[in-house]
């Protein structure tokens, strides 16, 4: 057990049957330190790496870091950043690849498992099953398919997707709504769902954060400016969206690993458009993880995800979309001595719930910089939790633990600052500082 500034932590015995190589990427990410603590207190040999402009990033200062790597972007140089991978892997003996990366980056390290000797593993789904989970509409099917709680969600490929689908809201419910077949297989939480008085949402079926553009909520009774509207999407089969039933806020969201189907760690929690502050939300915890257990055992998943949930009419907490990745809140559990073992054990299976790796009642994480900058008036307290002091007093900085104490100076000293230096001399337009992924943020940014 360590109980040092920073939190308490307790060492699991993941090395023991087997030290790994291990290769944690998106190393500007609080969530890549994290887990690099995590492998690394046990006795794993850790090494890190980040695209540019991030050479200098807080993670390559960890404690039990080796060696970091300077990888060239995937999505603009996918032929050298894989090849950049492979000669790590080959230049390392890299046994595991955890990806920690921005979401455009994800879907890369998911599709590059097939092309790894086989004995290397990258702890994230393979290609098809990320990609199946990253689409909203074919992640909807699967909830279908698996029985489990989900909004209604039709797919949208063209105009005419949409406008059978609201042709059909007007129709009556029972005689006139628009066949399974008119609605690209229609989905919903029952087949008797009905239509009456619902609104919905239309955005992309994947992630996308240059469409976060107007938002309507149809049908509305100017049918001339839906019409438009819905053109203005410009939906194709090769970039469909979805036509989303709206849910009622709270939004919350939750993290889960996963390993051969099982649920091997969970953390429910509030979510915001910039979610800089962590804790576990116990209300409705055992039933969004009892859907979680549900989708893991449906698709017999290794890996991680993060579902974005809201309330039905009635109550009742359902997904809206799935990110096939790590999620920041991986935070909360550092020190659980399951963690490393989730991450880097092949074979480990937790025997009953409370081994599964989940946050203690009282965690609660932040980054002080950024409650000193809302604080200071730098940005408006918009889709964030701002805290007070007497707040703050109970918990702690997410990046601050006593036996790895350089990662929390350097995001804050070193990666931040050589952010804000690159802008300066850019003269570029930004938005604000992220201290949680390590970045400044733009308009449209990853």
């Amino acid at each position: 057990m360590g109980g040092k500034l920073g939190g308490t932590f307790e060492k699991g015995d993941s090395a023991k049957k087997k030290p790994l190589r291990i290769l944690v990427t998106g190393g500007k990410m609080s969530k890549a330190s994290a887990v690099a603590r995590a492998v690394g207190r046990e006795g794993h040999t850790v090494f890190t790496a980040e695209i540019m402009p991030y050479q200098f990033c807080h993670t390559r200062f960890c404690t039990y870091v080796t060696k970091h790597y300077v990888l060239p972007r995937p999505t603009q140089q996918p032929k050298e950043w894989e090849a950049t991978i492979h000669k790590i892997v080959m230049e390392q003996n890299i046994d595991l690849i955890i990806p920690c990366t921005a979401p455009v980056e994800s879907t890369a390290y998911a599709h590059l498992k097939e092309r790894l000797p086989p004995n290397v593993r990258v702890f994230a789904f393979d290609g098809l099953t990320s990609d199946e989970l990253d689409n909203k509409f074919t992640f909807n099917q699967v909830l279908v398919k698996a029985g489990l709680p989900c909004p209604e969600t039709a797919h949208m490929t063209c105009i005419d997707d949409a406008v059978k689908f609201f042709d059909g809201l007007e129709s009556s419910p029972e005689d006139n709504r628009p066949s399974e077949k008119d609605l690209n297989e229609e989905t919903a939480e029952g087949k008797e769902s009905k239509h009456r008085g619902k609104k919905f949402i239309v955005k992309p079926a994947v992630y996308d954060p240059k469409a976060r553009t107007e938002i309507l909520f149809l049908p509305i009774e100017d049918k001339e400016r839906q019409l438009q509207y819905l053109n203005s999407r410009n939906a194709t089969k090769e970039v469909p969206y979805v036509i989303q039933e709206v849910l009622q806020e709270p939004e919350y969201g939750c993290y889960a690993f996963y390993n051969k189907g099982h649920l091997t760690g969970f953390e429910l929690f509030e979510s915001a458009a910039s979610c800089l502050v962590y804790s576990q939300l116990q209300k409705q915890y055992e039933e969004v993880m009892k859907l979680c257990q549900g989708l893991g055992k449906s698709m017999n998943l290794t890996g991680q995800l993060t579902l974005d949930l809201m309330h039905t009419s009635d109550g009742k907490l359902v997904p809206i979309e799935c990110n096939p990745r790590i999620h920041s809140a991986v935070c909360t559990l550092e020190g659980h001595r399951n963690l490393a073992s989730a991450f880097a054990d092949p074979d480990f299976v937790p025997m009953n719930d409370a081994e599964i790796v989940k946050s203690k009642p009282d965690t609660f994480r932040f980054w002080i910089m950024d409650q000193i900058f809302l604080m200071a008036g730098f940005w408006k307290p918009k889709n964030c939790f701002k805290l007070s002091v007497p707040q703050m007093l109970r918990g702690g900085d997410a990046l601050l633990s006593g036996d790895d104490p350089m990662p929390f100076l350097a995001m804050y000293l070193i990666q931040i600052p050589s952010l804000l230096l690159l802008e300066l001399l850019s003269g570029t337009e930004w938005l604000k500082i992220d201290f949680c992924i390590g970045k400044i943020v733009k308009e449209g940014g990853d």
